[in-house]
């Protein structure tokens, strides 16, 4: 029996234009916070696991044609599956066959646009209406456990990286009696390679 193996994409949706970020954030006084947030503000609940499925395979199938499509599984492409999708967080995890983990890179790599239809969007030739967008993918992995331990780790750090901005100084260390060598140490990031090079066994989804 020939076992099937998958690579599981992290990817997150950045919004770095700022003609599309909310209005709330350009009242603010402090622009380092604001900007943080707008750009990994939420995606709207337009895009659904399935549209974000169906919107690669027909990236996958611009750019690569039917052999690209292949790949994937043939025209249903049933090897590509998005197992999670936050548009609060504006994070999804993919899975796809290993052999073809590059092809779906390069796609999302290409895409640049997701459906909103709220008023900060652009009017497309359809009708509908888009929202400029980076997809970035953040780990490649054998295992969808090790996806979600990397999505987890770096939700955690932007939030320490967004109170570091709230922090009102030394002063306020002292005061608290914390130390600020300690915090600086913990508060800078750790480096992780995108690639999971490790032969990691495929888990039960």
């Amino acid at each position: 029996m020939v076992r099937l193996k998958n690579r599981y994409l992290l990817l997150d949706i950045l919004y770095p234009d700022p003609k599309t970020w909310p209005s709330i954030t350009k009242s603010t006084h402090n622009s380092a916070h604001s900007a943080q947030l707008a750009i990994h503000s939420p995606t709207s609940d337009a895009l659904t696991p399935g549209l974000l499925a169906k919107m690669i395979r027909e990236e996958v199938a611009e750019l690569y044609g039917d052999w690209g499509v292949g790949k994937l599984g043939g025209a249903s492409a049933t090897g590509l599956n998005v197992k999670y999708l936050s548009p609060a967080t504006s994070t999804a995890i993919i899975r796809c066959p290993r052999a073809s983990f590059r092809l779906v890179w390069s796609a999302l790599t290409y895409m640049s646009h997701v459906p909103e239809p709220g008023p900060s969007a652009q009017r497309r030739p359809n009708g509908g209406r888009e929202r400029p967008c980076v997809f970035r993918v953040l780990r490649v992995s054998g295992t969808i456990k090790k996806a979600e331990e990397e999505a987890i780790h770096r939700a955690r750090r932007e939030i320490v990286r967004i109170r570091g901005v709230e922090e009102k100084g030394v002063l306020g260390d002292l005061i608290s009696g914390e130390d600020v060598k300690g915090k600086v140490e913990r508060t800078v990031p750790v480096t992780r390679d995108i690639m999971d090079d490790s032969e990691d066994e495929d888990m039960d989804d």
